[in-house]
């Protein structure tokens, strides 16, 4: 009888269960492999502390113009503030402006028109006399018809002079409306951020744009909140917001709140709008908006005061 092999299986026994505590692991016990659930994804409000989003301008226009032609004038700079129906740039309009004078000369002339009225004057006043002279019985009836002829015909052209007068000024103003056309105004106050041309370069229909002016005085921030939040969120409601960049508190208000949550991520876009009348914060920024729950926290801030 062999009685090595019992001997060997203990052994061999022994060592196993050492090099379970070893390796973390309990006999019998064995740890399942890691794998992410669908629930530990889930990213729902009681998962988290805030809900981030960044600043951004309440208003961003791209400036654009309608013609094509070379910069003359550049007003305006990167930084610069802008008042609403401000002049920026202008195209060169010499020769529409040349053509604008040439019209505005012929608009404005009534020689033409005042001749005729005096012609049509004196033809009626003469078909008046011979009408008289034909009831008194010694006019020509021949006579009297050419006369009243004569006169209508003058005051056909009275009114002919007078229309060309009205289409000449339609003139003019379709001229000013292009030279109108070549020149940029800012349709906003805000701040100029971008200027992609300089005087002397040529923009064109393809690339119209010219200049970018961004509204500051107020501060839209978005955010994508679950549907379970966004239930709980009142249009114009007033919340607390912090700017950890800038280390600023502020208040802000529910502008938005989406009526439709997104099928991929179950959130729901909501947009809130920042006062700010001296450009106290900055756009760009990221800004986290805390809750308790899934509640929105309510401010307990009160507004700057305006300078």
């Amino acid at each position: 009888m062999n009685t090595t092999a019992p001997h060997l299986f203990s052994g061999l026994l022994v060592v196993c269960c050492c090099a379970y505590p070893c390796l973390g692991l309990s006999l019998g016990h064995a740890a399942p492999p890691q794998r992410e659930t669908l629930a530990e994804r889930d990213t729902s409000a009681e998962h988290l502390d805030t809900f981030s989003g960044f600043t951004e301008p309440y208003r961003e226009i791209k400036l654009c113009l309608a013609e094509s032609g070379s910069v003359d004038t550049v007003l305006i700079h990167r930084g610069m503030k802008v008042d609403a129906g401000q002049l920026l740039l202008t195209l060169d309009s010499d020769v529409l402006q040349a053509n604008r004078n040439v019209a505005a000369a012929k608009a404005e002339s009534r020689s033409r028109v005042d001749a005729l009225i005096i012609e049509s004057d004196l033809k009626q006043q003469r078909y008046e006399k011979l009408q008289q002279l034909l009831d008194d019985g010694a006019g020509s009836v021949e006579e009297v018809r050419r006369a009243n002829a004569d006169a209508s015909v003058a005051m056909l052209q009275v009114e002919a002079a007078r229309e060309e007068m009205r289409l000449r000024q339609l003139e003019l103003r379709e001229i000013e409306a292009r030279i109108e056309q070549r020149r940029v105004y800012s349709p906003i106050s805000g701040v100029i951020t971008e200027v992609t041309k300089q005087p002397g370069e040529y923009v064109s229909q393809q690339e119209p744009h010219v200049a970018t002016v961004v509204q500051l005085d107020r501060l839209r921030v978005t955010l994508f909140v679950p549907t379970s939040v966004a239930g709980s969120m009142d249009s114009k409601a007033e919340v607390d917001l912090w700017l950890p960049e800038t280390e600023q508190r502020c208040i802000g208000r529910v502008d938005y709140v989406g009526v439709v949550t997104e099928a991929d991520s179950g959130r729901v876009r909501v947009d809130l709008l920042i006062d700010n009348p001296n450009r106290h914060y900055r756009s760009g920024v990221r800004c986290q908006l805390p809750f308790v729950g899934e509640k929105i926290r309510p401010t307990t801030l009160t507004a700057a005061p305006k300078d």
